[in-house]
């Protein structure tokens, strides 16, 4: 099926000889009537494939690799600020990078984690969004002088035909059993109180520590069900999917949003921290001193930066389907113009992942937990060309490889946390991904 539109926009980049010498990149959109969750379904196996909704309501899905940024320590940050391409499109000229980046990127990957980036950003092939109620597909080819138009139309009009003639795609869920916990309840139990006698004797002050659990499923994940379920009973969560090749993915459903960044200015930053099964309880002096840590932080990072800081008294409650959270949302205006990625240099591994004092947390974190949390507790979304971006911490996930799939959680640790509560709060939050299994 030819599609004329594209043909005549293409027509006109070739007539004017509008592809450079250096590198150029095609970005054509089109408004399309097929339904984003259809799309994603159906292709939610393919490699290089992604899936964010924003709990605004934004949906972003693509497939394909146009360019790849791959992350293997935090001094390669810095290649996501370089932009030097030529863009030919029939929209606006800025490029969107969709991925994330690992919990610590100082550290080489082990178990589960062996043979995935520490951190990754794509342009995809095809990004379909939903926007404002309407679906948008936008195709993305690098090109030079050399490449025919021929080939680029037929490629177009390849991918355009499968998205268009998808229809609905179902499968069963598969069946889950669970394998291990590393720690064991006694072994965290155990560590939870070696970390309280340190911060009783004034080492720190709070330290976040993991775990995982690790199950086999009977058969292959359906990704784009398990998505349309995190989509229907956590609507005001950041639910996605990344994958790193067809086998191993990493999927979430995260309430907390580390950084959005607009205009290069104005930001907006939510401190979460505090939880419990019961509304009654966040008030406790133990929830509320955990959330004022995140507070300190962030006000700390942010005020010599920040011209205007917006920090409301108290915090609010966070409700979602199995506990609820004490949540901040800080507002703030920069002093000066400043690239996404330079905040996300200063923010994360946020306390709430990590704990305070940083240093000293990282270092229990890497003397007790025996498996490497990965992209668990880092960050995930997307920033653009011009410095903007949107980011959330992915909490609330799990590493599925091959069969295995592996469920991460954690709980923040302060001088009044109570051992086996703490416990119990990371089986209440696995249960935001296992309920999938159950339904």
């Amino acid at each position: 099926m030819q599609n004329f539109k594209f043909k005549s926009f293409l027509d006109n980049i070739y007539r004017e000889k509008q592809i450079s010498k250096k590198n150029s990149i095609i970005k054509y959109e089109e408004i399309i009537n097929t339904k984003i969750n259809t799309v994603s379904q159906y292709k939610a196996n393919k490699k290089n494939t992604f899936y964010m909704k924003y709990p605004s309501g934004e949906i972003y899905f693509g497939y394909g690799n146009t360019i790849s940024i791959k992350i293997n320590k935090k001094n390669d940050l810095k290649i996501l600020k370089n932009n030097d391409y030529s863009i030919l499109t029939n929209n606006d000229k800025v490029l969107n990078f969709f991925g994330g980046l690992s919990f610590d990127l100082d550290n080489k990957n082990y178990y589960p984690w062996n043979k995935i980036p520490k951190g990754k950003f794509i342009i995809p092939k095809v990004l379909i969004k939903q926007i404002s109620g309407k679906t948008i597909l936008t195709y993305f080819k690098k090109v030079n002088q050399k490449t025919r138009k021929s080939y680029i139309i037929h490629d177009f009009n390849k991918e355009f035909c499968s998205i268009k003639n998808i229809k609905s795609f179902k499968k069963d869920k598969t069946k889950i059993n669970l394998e291990y916990q590393k720690p064991n309840k006694n072994d965290y139990l155990s560590n939870i109180q070696n970390i309280i006698k340190k911060i009783n004797n004034k080492d720190l002050s709070k330290v976040v520590i993991s775990r995982l659990s690790k199950y086999s499923l009977k058969e292959n994940l359906n990704k784009g069900h398990l998505i349309e379920y995190l989509n229907r009973n956590h609507p005001n969560c950041f639910n996605f999917f990344i994958n790193f090749n067809k086998d191993k993915s990493f999927i979430g459903s995260s309430p907390e949003k580390l950084i959005k960044l607009s205009n290069n200015t104005t930001l907006s930053i939510d401190a979460l921290a505090g939880s419990s099964k019961k509304i009654n309880d966040l008030r406790a002096i133990k929830e509320i001193d955990e959330h004022n840590y995140v507070i300190k932080h962030i006000k700390d990072i942010m005020s010599p930066i920040c011209k205007k800081i917006y920090i409301p008294q108290k915090p609010e409650t966070l409700n979602l389907k199995y506990i609820h959270h004490l949540i901040t949302s800080i507002k703030g205006e920069l002093k000066n113009k400043t690239h996404i990625i330079d905040l996300i240099k200063k923010l994360y591994p946020t306390p709430a992942l990590l704990g305070f004092k940083s240093k000293k947390a990282l270092q229990i974190i890497n003397d007790i937990e025996k498996t490497d949390r990965g992209w668990y507790g880092g960050c995930i979304g997307n920033f653009d060309t011009n410095g903007n971006g949107d980011f959330f911490v992915p909490i609330r996930s799990c590493l599925q490889n091959h069969k295995k799939l592996f469920i991460f959680t954690g709980s923040g640790i302060i001088s009044k946390s109570d051992a086996t509560k703490e416990w119990e709060e990371t089986q209440i939050k696995s249960k935001h991904i296992l309920d999938y299994f159950k339904s």
